[in-house]
């Protein structure tokens, strides 16, 4: 319930327009604290994180609620003894995310409100995943193959420091 209604306050704020109140963040420490929580909520899944410190400039909240969201469903949808490698690659400035999951039928459709492949979820996450990034000037690209797995690149050149 306090996940909802977390999503519903993020969402409201959004289309409310309220500007976004920007921290430095290190990108590394973050991650580390969000992996932390879901390897213990996902505990037969490998949670791996490779890369170097990246500080980017940017509203908290919003960045947790896409790493989340992401690593969410990377977890829910992955398979028994599956994995989440999380690479940083402060070079390009860009965070990958990969998954040995179910795959996604239509990559293009995810970000779509209310699109789901499954029975579960509501089909709004990656819809506000995607609303974020476009809020916080990330790109953010898909690729998926059934039965195979997922990778989510967001690209922080506009956040990131240095």
């Amino acid at each position: 319930i306090d996940t909802i209604a977390s999503l519903g306050d993020n969402l409201r704020s959004y289309l409310e327009g309220h500007a976004y109140q920007k921290e430095e963040i290190d990108l590394l420490e973050l991650l580390k604290e969000r992996i932390a929580i879901f390897e213990k909520l996902y505990p037969n899944i490998a949670f791996s994180l490779d890369g170097a410190t990246l500080l980017v400039e940017v509203n908290h909240d919003a960045m947790v609620r896409i790493i989340d969201n992401i690593l969410s469903n990377a977890a829910k949808y992955n398979k028994i003894d599956g994995f989440v490698k999380i690479d940083i690659d402060a070079n390009q400035k860009t965070l990958r995310i990969e998954d040995s999951g179910k795959g996604i039928k239509n990559p293009k459709m995810v970000f779509e409100r209310f699109y789901k492949e499954q029975e579960r979820g509501m089909g709004i996450g990656l819809h506000i995943v995607k609303k974020f990034c476009d809020a916080l000037k990330i790109t953010i690209e898909l690729e998926s193959e059934i039965s195979k797995g997922s990778v989510f690149t967001l690209h922080l050149n506009t956040i990131a420091k240095g």
